[in-house]
C-alpha cells in the first residue's frame, strides 16, 4: 500500500512538472513570437524634421523670427528629390555633425565654383566683390538685400519669365556677412534650447554659409505671404523653379533626402547661383550640388 501511494505520488509530481514546462514553454513562444511580429512590421519612417537653414538678412537682423520650423512629411516635387544613392562627405556620425577637420575653402570666395560646406569653411575676412543691390535684378522685396553683380542679369531674366507666367517671386534673403551668420547660428542654438545639434540641421556656423558668397538667395512669393519654410514646397514659384532655376544659373543646395551629403535639412527656397553652364552641367549630372562642386 505504502509502495502505491509512492508510486502514485512520484507520478503526479512527474505529469504536474511536464504540464508546467509545457505552460510555460508555450508562454514564451507566444511572447517572442508575438514581439518578432511587431519588429518585422515595423517601417522606417521616411518622415523628416524640416526646418529652414538660415533666413535673417544682412540689413535686418530681426528677420530672423520670419523663420519657422518645418513640418513633417514635407513633400517636394521630383526635381527637388534626391534619386541617387547618396555618399556622405564626412566622417561625421550623424549626418548634421561638423567633421573634426575644418578647412579653408581651396578656392576663392569669388569662384563661383567654391566649395562651402561643413567641411569647407570661408575666412571671416572674406567680402564678396561687386556686391550691389538685388532691386537691380528687378525682384520683389530687393532693395533690403545685397547680391553680387555678377548674378543680376541672369536673376533679372528668372523674374521676368516667371512673372511672364503669372507667377509671384520674392527675395527673404541673399548676402550675409560672417559676423551676422554667427549672430543667425546663436539665434537657432537658443531658439532649440541650447541644443547645438538640432542647430547644425538648420542652420550654418559662420564661415559655412553659402550665404557669405553674395551669390546664394532664399526665394519666397506671395501665395504664403512672403514667409519661408516647408509652406515653400509645393506653391507654384517653388515647382517653376525646381523646373527652370538651371537654366539661368540657380542649382537648389538643399534637396529632399540628401542630408547625408549636405548636412542639412530640405530647403526648396535655397538656390547657389554658380553660371549657367555649371548650373546645366550640375543638373545633367544628377549629382548634388556639393558633390558635383567636389569634382571641380
Amino acid at each position: 500500500m505504502k509502495k502505491l501511494k509512492k508510486r502514485t505520488i512520484i507520478l503526479l509530481s512527474i505529469t504536474i512538472f511536464l504540464i508546467l514546462s509545457l505552460t510555460f514553454l508555450f508562454i514564451y513562444q507566444y511572447k517572442t513570437g508575438f514581439s518578432y511580429k511587431i519588429l518585422s512590421s515595423t517601417k522606417k519612417s521616411s518622415n523628416e524634421e524640416i526646418n529652414t537653414e538660415d533666413s535673417n538678412t544682412e540689413e535686418s537682423p530681426e528677420d530672423i523670427t520670419e523663420k519657422i520650423e518645418e513640418e513633417d512629411n514635407a513633400e517636394s516635387t521630383e526635381e527637388d528629390t534626391v534619386s541617387q544613392t547618396t555618399t556622405p562627405t564626412s566622417t561625421s556620425k550623424n549626418w548634421w555633425e561638423y567633421p573634426d577637420e575644418i578647412l579653408t575653402t581651396p578656392k576663392d570666395g569669388d569662384n563661383l565654383l567654391v566649395l562651402v560646406t561643413k567641411k569647407y569653411k570661408l575666412p571671416s575676412t572674406y567680402i564678396p566683390s561687386g556686391l550691389v543691390n538685388a532691386s537691380q535684378s528687378g525682384i520683389r522685396r530687393g532693395s533690403s538685400y545685397l547680391i553680387r553683380s555678377v548674378i543680376v542679369d541672369n536673376l533679372k531674366d528668372l523674374v521676368n519669365d516667371i512673372t511672364a507666367e503669372g507667377i509671384d517671386i520674392s527675395l527673404v534673403s541673399a548676402y550675409r556677412s560672417y559676423a551676422t551668420q554667427e549672430s543667425t547660428y546663436q539665434y537657432w542654438v537658443s531658439y532649440n534650447g541650447g541644443s547645438v545639434s538640432e542647430a547644425d540641421k538648420i542652420s550654418a556656423r559662420a564661415g559655412h554659409s553659402q550665404h557669405q558668397l553674395g551669390t546664394t538667395v532664399d526665394f519666397s512669393t506671395s501665395e504664403i505671404g512672403d514667409s519661408i519654410g516647408s509652406q515653400f514646397t509645393g506653391t507654384k514659384a517653388q515647382v517653376w523653379l525646381a523646373n527652370n532655376a538651371h537654366k539661368y544659373g540657380f542649382a537648389l543646395s538643399y534637396p529632399y533626402g540628401g542630408e547625408s551629403v549636405t548636412g542639412y535639412s530640405y530647403e526648396s527656397w535655397h538656390y547657389r547661383y554658380i553660371g549657367i553652364d555649371n548650373a546645366l552641367a550640375w543638373k545633367s549630372s544628377g549629382l548634388i550640388l556639393d558633390q558635383w562642386l567636389e569634382t571641380k
